[in-house]
C-alpha cells in the first residue's frame, strides 16, 4: 500500500479570521484588487464546502468560536510543495493536486480509479 504524504510544514500564512466574521472578511478581500480571481472563487466556495463537511460530522455542534488560517504553501513529508497563492515572486501559483480517496467513500465522489484531480483553490 502506498504511503500517504502528510502535511509537514505550513508556510506563508496569508489570512486568519474567525468563522463568525467570515462573510465580512470575504467581502473585504473580494474588493481588494490584489486578490486573484482564483482566491475569490475559493472565498465564494469556502462556506458551502465547510457546511458540506460539517454535515458529515454530527459530533461537531458549533464552530462559531473557531478561527481559520489560510497558508500560501505547505511542504509535504515527501518534499513536494503545494502552493495556493496569488503572489509567489509577484505571480499567482496554484498547484495542481491529486487526492486518493478513502476506498469506502470512493463512490461518493467523481474520480478516476479512486484519484480526484483538481487545482488548489485558495
Amino acid at each position: 500500500m502506498a504511503t500517504i504524504p502528510r502535511a509537514f510544514t505550513f508556510t506563508a500564512k496569508l489570512f486568519e479570521f474567525n468563522l463568525a466574521d467570515a462573510m465580512t472578511f470575504f467581502e473585504e478581500k473580494n474588493s481588494d484588487p490584489k486578490i486573484d480571481g482564483k482566491m475569490k472563487t475559493g472565498f465564494t466556495k469556502f462556506l458551502d464546502s465547510l457546511n458540506s463537511f460539517l454535515d458529515l460530522q454530527p459530533d461537531i455542534t458549533s464552530v462559531d468560536e473557531s478561527s481559520v488560517k489560510i497558508y500560501g504553501s505547505v511542504t509535504l513529508e515527501n518534499g513536494a510543495i503545494v502552493r495556493a497563492t496569488n503572489s509567489y515572486y509577484s505571480k499567482p501559483w496554484f498547484s495542481n493536486v491529486s487526492v486518493r480517496m478513502n476506498s469506502e467513500e470512493l463512490f461518493e465522489y467523481n474520480s478516476d480509479d479512486g484519484i480526484c484531480y483538481g487545482q488548489v483553490i485558495a
